[in-house]
This record gives structure tokens, C-alpha cells and sequence, in this order.
């Protein structure tokens, strides 16, 4: 794989984060990677209803990247050292740069604004020559024969009004500049960033979680986590922006055993929420995920396997 095409995984204090927005919808688009966003967004810090980057990952999620060599886990050792000064002076050319852009930037909107008016920028130049009223009112007036002519017979250079006009614009200053948030560290060097090794799974029940996404996953499924419905997973069957979940999954062991006001609760939990609850279970000797699942209907649970 190409190194500009790694999409890299940044490990900080247990838990993995994408902070790359091209990684982010890459990993949405091509993998159904969704993870959770956690972030705020710069221009609306004070709101809690949509979250920005970084993205936090599912431990299975990452394992499942790293098992299928599409992303690489790293931790970026000079984010955690004061930055150096070549970096300092890195940035203030960056900062300066974005001054320029955003001063010719402003120059070139206000040029196409006074383009597109420059007729009657024209005709009132002309009106003042001769004296006359430049007022909206009165510009709207019809002139007669005689003074039409004398402002048609005015010649004006309308590149040097131009000009004039581009004049008057105020000076951008650099304390007015729009400074971009990154969502990445922008200077990436190979030689900032170390290859940490990823532990998990590690129990027995983390293996059964895993293969349980891991089947999930290839069977073409959207995984979320499913704690906020009590489950283990959620599964969509497409993009859970534009789809609901269908499934809520427990991940049981074969020989665990459940009370029926356990069953029942959970049933009725997913019957609530127009899901259906399936029992995922690994069986290691076969190596194969087999799925039961519970729906409430008329006072009673029905079990499909």
C-alpha cells in the first residue's frame, strides 16, 4: 500500500482515534467503519446535538482494520514534546501564508462585486462631472435630450475607476485572519511516529465479541455499539445516516445461562424500540457464529434460529 494511502490509527492512553476527515469518510464509504464522533465543531463549541472529529474507535473495529492490513495503529511521539523551533517557524510561514491567501482572497471578491456594478458606478461618476443628483431617486429619473448627450460625450476609464474603487477597500489585519483548525497534524514526518502493537482481544469474552463483529462485518452489516439499548452491537443494514438499526446483539457463550425475566425484559426492550433481539454465540470448534433471535408478539416471545 502506498504510504500516502495508509490510513493511520493514533493510540493515546488506550484508546484509538482517527483524526484525518479524508480517513474518516474513507473508513465510512469503503469499510462501514463507523466508530463515534466525540469532537466539537470549532464554530459551534457550545452545542451538544452534532459531534465533529475525532473519532473514537470500537476495540473490534480496530482489530478488524489492523487484521485486514487496511490501516496501520501509530502513536505520534512529538505531540506529547513542546514543538521545536523549526516548528514554531513552520507554522508562523503557515500563518503567514493564509494572511496572503485570504488578503488577495478579499481583494478578489470585492473586485468581482465592483465589476459587476460598474455601470452604474460609471453613470454616477458621470453625473457628478456634470453636477447632477447621484441620489437613488433621482438616478431612476429620465434626463433630457441635452444632458444625456453631455453625459454620453464623458469618457471615463473604467479600469482606472477600478482601481480608484479597489482603493477604498481596507487593509486585512492579521488579527482579523481566519486561522484553520486542523483535523490532522498537518507536518507529518515518519520519523515523529512509532508503531504500537494492539493487545486486544485478550480474554476469552473478547474473542467472542470479535468474531461475533468480525461475521457481522463480512456479511455486509453497518456495526455500532449497542449500549445504549443494553446490547452488545446494533447492526444496520446500510448506513445509519440514512437507515435504523434492525438488530440489537447479545453476544452469549453456549453454555451461559439467562432467567426469563431477563429474556422477557430484554424482549420487550427491543419490541419498544422496533428492533429485533438476536443472541449471537461462537462456537470455537466449528469456528462459526450462530445467531438466535427474539421477537415479542400477542403476549408471546418468538424464537427464530
Amino acid at each position: 500500500m502506498d504510504a500516502l494511502d495508509v490510513i493511520y490509527l493514533i493510540s493515546s492512553k488506550n484508546n484509538v482515534f482517527i483524526w484525518n476527515a479524508n480517513d474518516w469518510l474513507k473508513l465510512r464509504q469503503n469499510h462501514r467503519i463507523i466508530g463515534e464522533l466525540v469532537g466539537s465543531f470549532p464554530k459551534s463549541t457550545r452545542q451538544d446535538v452534532f459531534s465533529g472529529l475525532p473519532l473514537l474507535l470500537l476495540q473490534e473495529e480496530v482489530t478488524l482494520l489492523l487484521e485486514k492490513k487496511i490501516a496501520c495503529l501509530i502513536q505520534c511521539s512529538n505531540l506529547e514534546k513542546p514543538p521545536t523551533e523549526s516548528l514554531n517557524e513552520k507554522f508562523q510561514e503557515y500563518r503567514n501564508m493564509l494572511f496572503l491567501q485570504q488578503a488577495e482572497c478579499l481583494r478578489e471578491n470585492r473586485k468581482k462585486q465592483i465589476t459587476s456594478v460598474m455601470d452604474k458606478i460609471v453613470e454616477g461618476k458621470k453625473r457628478k462631472i456634470l453636477g447632477l443628483h447621484t441620489s437613488k431617486k433621482n438616478m431612476k429619473k429620465p434626463l433630457d435630450k441635452k444632458t444625456r448627450e453631455a453625459l454620453d460625450k464623458i469618457e471615463i476609464n473604467t479600469q482606472n475607476l477600478l482601481e480608484e474603487e479597489l482603493a477604498k477597500l481596507p487593509k486585512l489585519n492579521k488579527t482579523e485572519v481566519l486561522v484553520q483548525t486542523h483535523t490532522a497534524y498537518p507536518w507529518f514526518n515518519k520519523g515523529d511516529i512509532k508503531v504500537m502493537e494492539w493487545k486486544y482481544p485478550l480474554t476469552s469474552s473478547q474473542r467472542h465479541k470479535y468474531k461475533v463483529y468480525k461475521d457481522l462485518w463480512e456479511r455486509k452489516y453497518y456495526i455500532t455499539s449497542g449500549e445504549k439499548f443494553g446490547g452488545d452491537f446494533l447492526v444496520y443494514p446500510g448506513d445509519p445516516i440514512m437507515f435504523h438499526s434492525q438488530f440489537i446483539i447479545q453476544c452469549k457463550c453456549k453454555d451461559e445461562e439467562m432467567s426469563i425475566t431477563e429474556l422477557v425484559g430484554q424482549c420487550r426492550i427491543s419490541c419498544h424500540v422496533r428492533k429485533t433481539l438476536v443472541f449471537a454465540t461462537y462456537y470455537e470448534e466449528e469456528d462459526r457464529v450462530k445467531y438466535q433471535s427474539f421477537q415479542w408478539a400477542e403476549n408471546n416471545i418468538i424464537e427464530n434460529s
